[in-house]
């Protein structure tokens, strides 16, 4: 499935340094949170994680089908109700696709890794 090793390090304040194979970034908390702001939110890099592996599903599949996605746009949302966190999902399509495949492509864009992962339970193992 997915194969993926990041590390991080705490920096100053609430700044972390990630790593995962040659690439590095820093996650951060906002100025109004007490953080340095030098980085997104951990939260917006798990909907950043989401909404890239949603694009890329939709990429290999339009791909097969040969429809042009180009532009197409995931907008997503974290709700916290209650003991519940609901992500809402927004996809702007460009004005080339039917809605046939709009809701084809609605419908794929829930199959990626990463949606598979988030909506099934999780075991954390120490190692």
């Amino acid at each position: 499935m997915i194969g993926a090793e990041i590390s991080g390090e705490l920096k100053k304040g609430y700044t972390v340094f990630n790593k995962a194979r040659d690439h590095h970034w820093f996650s951060d908390e906002p100025k109004e949170l007490e953080g340095l702001d030098f980085g997104p939110r951990p939260s917006e890099l798990l909907l950043s994680s989401l909404i890239s592996c949603k694009l890329i599903t939709l990429k290999m599949y339009a791909n097969r089908k040969n429809w042009n996605i180009d532009g197409v746009k995931i907008l997503l949302t974290i709700i916290d109700k209650e003991e519940k966190i609901i992500i809402k999902k927004k996809i702007l399509f460009n004005d080339q696709l039917s809605e046939k495949q709009k809701k084809r492509l609605t419908d794929i864009s829930g199959r990626c890794p990463i949606a598979k992962l988030l909506s099934n339970s999780i075991e954390f193992k120490l190692s």
